[in-house]
């Protein structure tokens, strides 16, 4: 699922010509698309393993259990911004190739 950000930085692609306004190579294009995959899975399983911590508290008593959704919640949206900004950072290399 994605952000109401990513959703919204796809349309100003879009908009602007994005990736369309960029000649790339068949190669690149298949680059492009592993990377994405590859870490559209990694946050996936990151995502997974974080839930499954949220779910761990979840027999906990409501205020422990709201500090760890806190947390939890936190840590998704570290991680999430750490991949996302490495996949943009390799996305951006392959398309200066």
């Amino acid at each position: 699922m994605k952000s109401a950000l990513e959703l919204a930085m796809e349309k100003a692609n879009e908009v602007v010509g994005g990736e369309a306004g960029i000649k790339l190579s068949d190669e690149q294009k298949a680059a492009i698309d592993e990377v994405r995959k590859t870490y559209e899975a990694k946050w996936a399983e990151q995502e997974i393993a974080l839930k499954a911590e949220l779910e761990k508290a979840a027999g906990a008593d409501p205020q422990a259990l709201a500090e760890a959704q806190a947390q939890v919640q936190a840590q998704m949206n570290k991680v999430r911004d750490q991949l996302f900004a490495e996949r943009d950072a390799k996305l951006e290399a392959i398309r200066s190739q």
